[in-house]
């Protein structure tokens, strides 16, 4: 099965039944994909999420945790670089492939960092109205212990992390982190790789958002930058300019032919997306660019 085939259920873990009728995610065991990324970090890739592993001499520091069912792969990965366990994670944003093992890791001892908007997600239930399901509020123990509004800067096994808000984005909550030695960026699902990206506008997402939290990342990198998508292959500087491209050719079109009094439907006809042979949901990134544009 291919991944983007489940990628709208992964997003928001929905529910235990969802990732059962996910064969790709829930019945396979693939081997422990862990790269290195220079003596500071390592990133392991999931079909879940691409998670980034800071190791220091009593610890590790998580970007990312994937879902709960992926706990054991993460600490195997963690062994592997450090004998110390899991101090820090930071969740880029509150969708549940991404802070899912927030639980597991706050009972162990490890301090939760996010922007505001996470903790306040992660608090209440969610409504996903693209894919018409609840998600119930996580347990207290997975909410965030430290949260910020705009920036915020960390030092953790050698490593100066600087995380920024890109608000409006992918989410309202969503955060680009910056390993300043590395030279690596992850994105979260700012940043799709070979695939359409999903916005969630339920939760405060947006187009013209998401291509600013681009336009940061871009900001913050050189053309020796690792960028870490959520999901997909780690991207050159080039590779995330040219989806920031596309995204701006997409809004600009759809934008104008709502402004023209076109339907959703009859944008959708249009196949706008067609010169992009990716995978993921097009009809999906197309609404929601629609949707972005609806007036107040």
């Amino acid at each position: 099965m291919r991944f983007s085939t489940c990628l709208p259920l992964c997003l928001a873990a929905l529910s235990a039944a969802a990732f059962l009728a996910c064969p790709s995610v829930a019945q396979e065991a693939p081997a422990m994909d862990l790269r290195s990324l220079g003596p500071t970090a390592s990133v392991l890739m999931g079909q879940n999420g691409n998670v980034l592993i800071i190791p220091g001499p009593d610890g590790a520091l998580l970007v990312d945790d994937q879902r709960d069912g992926d706990l054991p792969r993460m600490q195997a990965a963690v062994r592997t670089l450090t004998e110390g366990p899991v101090r820090f994670v930071i969740n880029t944003h509150w969708h549940l492939d991404h802070s899912g093992a927030n639980a597991d890791f706050g009972r162990a001892g490890a301090v939760l960092i996010a922007h505001r908007n996470v903790r306040t997600r992660l608090a209440t239930e969610q409504y996903m109205a693209a894919y018409r399901v609840r998600i119930p509020a996580s347990p207290e123990i997975a909410w965030p212990s430290i949260v910020f509004d705009t920036t915020m800067e960390m030092h953790f096994g050698g490593e100066t992390l600087t995380l920024r808000h890109a608000p409006s984005a992918h989410t309202d909550g969503d955060i680009l982190v910056k390993l300043e030695r590395a030279n690596v960026i992850h994105m979260g699902d700012v940043f799709f790789n070979g695939m359409f990206p999903f916005i969630d506008r339920s939760s405060g997402g947006g187009i013209e958002g998401l291509i600013g939290a681009v336009d940061m990342a871009l900001a913050m990198s050189d053309d020796a930058t690792r960028i870490v998508p959520a999901h997909g292959e780690i991207a050159t500087r080039a590779e995330l300019q040219a989806y920031r491209d596309m995204l701006r050719t997409l809004a600009d079109q759809v934008k104008a032919r709502r402004e023209a009094g076109e339907t959703f439907a009859q944008v959708r006809a249009a196949r706008l997306t067609a010169p992009w042979p990716l995978e993921g949901e097009a009809d999906g990134l197309v609404a929601a660019i629609y949707g972005s544009y609806a007036r107040p």
